[in-house]
């Protein structure tokens, strides 16, 4: 939740900020805006990167989960 939150609060900000921001004037200017996009783009980035991975893990553990108890139903058919 507070990564779908994080994510909201920097599309806002990504929102106003390239309405404020020119890539075009002096060297600083242009650094600073620069920098501040890659910023903004990293934290949504992390912030997806997060969503598209969490899933994986649960998948994975109800994976393990059914194959064990195959494996245990599967010893007591043997014995």
């Amino acid at each position: 939740m507070k990564n779908l939150i994080y994510t909201l609060v920097t599309l806002a900000m990504l929102y106003y900020g390239l309405q404020q921001i020119t890539l075009s004037g002096d060297q600083l200017q242009t650094v600073f805006a620069m920098s501040w996009l890659c910023l903004a783009i990293f934290v949504i980035g992390g912030n997806f990167a997060y969503y598209l991975y969490r899933p994986k893990k649960q998948v994975q553990a109800k994976q393990i989960k059914s194959y064990k108890t195959k494996r245990t139903y599967a010893r007591q058919r043997l014995k």
